[in-house]
């Protein structure tokens, strides 16, 4: 392959970060049958970036955006609800879910009287930090792709200060030109990776392809037959759950930093760095945990170093047995959550190749990067139920679609953490096993939910008063 070829691969890999996972969550059984439709719908898709790009000021559009500002608006209501009914002190997670999808409908929907100025520059804005976080992150972890890491952030930086001056398109215009340019990446992402899937062999992973050879994908082999509709399934009863030791949650006594506790490190009053730790488990006999075999939590002068993603920080490592080992070693993780719809034997098969080596690395192969690419091998075709461009409408118009893809936009730019793990895993749950379930539904599930416990507690309360 040629230098040219293999600098413009690089680039689309950045394109085409939402492809791959939509493409992942459909799995090859879906889509290799469908190659030529799937290039068909790019070329138009990009065709449609392509006439709303050179049509800006025809109004068309705006419709469009706002019919799905006002879907934004009901799903983010509905969050909120739903948060609220079970209390928000435990479910604030979802409260947030609900005010960031309030805020996209407002980016999103179109209010002539003000130009737009409010959203112009919040995408400004964002664009602006993403594009600086970009850099940084690249400079500091120095991965293979840092420097397209740093080429793809002054890309982001240029468009916002171009958002931001109102140059070339006014701020009235800027939702619609950013759908257009997403259009036309995330079309020509389609048509380039819908291709290679014609030569793809029967049973084979859809990580097989070139496009995921990429660090933290995991570039699987054969997968084995899935029961049922095109749904993954075992024996009926596999359970998977995604344990977390928050950073926060397994330091000593820490020193509380809003966001950097969350999702990068805490540091107890003695100044040790704790950054957490996560584990894959598939009772009753499989267990995924990385661990380096010599503890490595160290004082901040000494821990700079090894946030590189270089041979030179690679350590020996070892693969823990079981929670309960690890939890009487160590402590019991403070999260976890539960998958019921994956593929057990393609989980099998990764693990069977990835536990042959147990190479340590902070930033590059750490526990929280083994258990995303477990999650990958066990989530290909979750999403599909027989029915191809229904599901894929499902995925797209999902609101916890467009998070995930965040989260792990953020955790690929530098490296996944026990919380950015939490992150993506609660909001893959909600992709994977919400079956289109309607707002009203998951509203009464809510307020039956609370109902129930409102039950117990005063029943509890009861007893006590009786005693």
């Amino acid at each position: 392959m040629s230098a040219h070829a293999i600098g413009h691969d690089r680039l689309l890999w950045f394109r085409s970060f939402m492809i791959r996972l939509l493409f992942l969550l459909l799995g090859a059984r879906a889509l290799k049958p469908m190659w030529r439709y799937l290039i068909v719908a790019g070329i138009i898709w990009m065709l449609l970036g392509a006439l709303i790009l050179f049509d800006l000021s025809d109004g068309v559009l705006t419709v469009v955006l706002d019919t799905f500002a006002l879907f934004l608006v009901v799903e983010g209501v509905v969050e909120i609800v739903a948060a609220a009914s079970l209390g928000l002190r435990k479910h604030w997670g979802g409260a947030l879910r609900g005010l960031a999808f309030l805020l996209a409908a407002f980016l999103v929907f179109n209010v002539p009287w003000d130009d737009n100025i409010g959203a112009a520059m919040v995408f400004g804005a964002a664009f602006l930090a993403d594009g600086a976080f970009r850099i940084c992150s690249a400079y500091v972890v120095r991965s293979p792709r840092w420097r397209m890491g740093m080429v793809a952030g002054l890309v982001e930086v240029v468009l916002s200060l171009m958002i931001l001056f109102a140059w070339p398109v006014p701020h009235l215009l800027t939702v619609p030109f950013c759908f257009a340019l997403l259009l036309l990446s995330s079309g020509y992402a389609l048509v380039r990776m819908s291709l290679p899937l014609r030569r793809l062999p029967e049973g084979a992973s859809i990580t097989s392809l070139p496009f995921y050879a990429a660090r933290n994908w995991w570039q699987g082999g054969k997968v084995h037959p899935v029961a049922g509709e095109g749904v993954p399934a075992g024996k009926g009863d596999e359970l998977l759950h995604v344990h977390i030791w928050t950073a926060v949650g397994s330091a000593q006594d820490p020193e509380r930093r809003l966001l950097i506790d969350r999702y990068v490190a805490a540091v107890d009053k003695k100044g040790v760095i704790s950054t957490g730790h996560a584990a894959l488990e598939m009772p009753p006999d499989l267990y995924i945990s990385h661990y380096p075999a010599n503890d490595i939590d160290h004082s901040p002068e000494d821990f700079r170093p090894l946030l590189l993603a270089t041979r030179e920080n690679d350590v020996p490592g070892r693969f823990n047995e079981s929670l309960q080992a690890e939890a009487a070693a160590w402590c019991m993780p403070d999260q976890k959550v539960t998958f019921r719809r994956f593929n057990p034997q393609a989980l099998r098969t990764f693990w069977a190749a990835y536990s042959q080596d147990d190479t340590y690395n902070l930033t590059a192969r750490n526990c929280s990067t083994t258990v995303i690419q477990a999650l990958d091998a066990a989530m290909e075709g979750a999403c599909y139920t027989g029915r191809l461009w229904r599901d894929m409408f499902r995925i797209l118009s999902d609101p916890h679609f467009w998070l995930m893809r965040l989260v792990r936009g953020r955790a690929e730019a530098m490296t996944w953490t026990p919380g950015l793990v939490l992150d993506y895993a609660r909001l893959l749950r909600q992709v994977v096993e919400s079956d289109g379930r309607r707002w009203s539904k998951r509203v009464r599930e809510a307020l039956r939910l609370r109902r129930r416990l409102v039950h117990r507690r005063e029943r509890h309360e009861g007893k006590g008063v009786a005693a």
